[in-house]
């Protein structure tokens, strides 16, 4: 018989993780407008979705035409919780950004990643985004020509490490997320 049985407690087999808040706003190089977001979470094996979604897509939002402030808000939800056995594969937020062009194509704005925090509270995060280059000029130039700027086939690629080490990126801006992170049974696994 385990302590945790002896004191009374619940014995769980798995310890959880909920994560709610919201992607806020965005602020990207060149006053870029009309600008939505999609969002994935990434995890490894071990880990389950007990209730809410991993992924979402927001509305288009645009910057306010008056004011001096360069931000998109969209005020985006997110709200998930996980369980797990294993710390290993902790989850990340991938973030794709993607605007309308003068042609009405959608194109990739940016991407980034967050690793959800790991202490319970309330955390304010800053997500810097990038989004890949051409590996040549003439690559540039004919992507220019027809529109179809590189970008990642998998939006959950910035998550991992694998094959990321020969991507040529260019910063674009930076995302707000606010994130309330509340966990349950991490001290049975041996995790403060």
């Amino acid at each position: 018989m385990n302590r945790a049985t002896k004191s009374g407690a619940s014995s769980d087999s798995a310890f959880y993780l909920m994560a709610n808040g919201q992607v806020e706003s965005a602020v990207f190089q060149g006053g870029v407008d009309n600008l939505y977001c999609r969002y994935a979470l990434s995890f490894g094996n071990d880990w389950g979705v007990i209730h809410g979604v991993d992924s979402g897509l927001s509305q288009i939002a645009r910057m306010d035409q008056g004011s001096q402030d360069q931000s998109v808000t969209w005020n985006f939800p997110i709200d998930i919780t996980l369980k797990a056995t294993n710390a290993f594969g902790w989850p990340r937020l991938a973030l794709s950004i993607y605007g309308v062009d003068s042609m009405g194509r959608d194109v990739v704005r940016g991407y980034g990643s967050l690793l959800l925090p790991t202490t319970p509270g309330h955390h304010v995060k800053y997500v810097h985004t990038y989004t890949p280059m051409s590996s040549s000029i003439l690559q540039r130039l004919m992507s220019w020509m027809s529109g179809t700027h590189p970008e990642f086939f998998d939006s959950k690629f910035v998550t991992q490490g694998e094959g990321r080490e020969v991507t040529r990126v260019k910063n674009t801006g930076v995302v707000k997320v606010t994130l309330n992170i509340m966990t349950k049974g991490m001290e049975q696994f041996g995790y403060n």
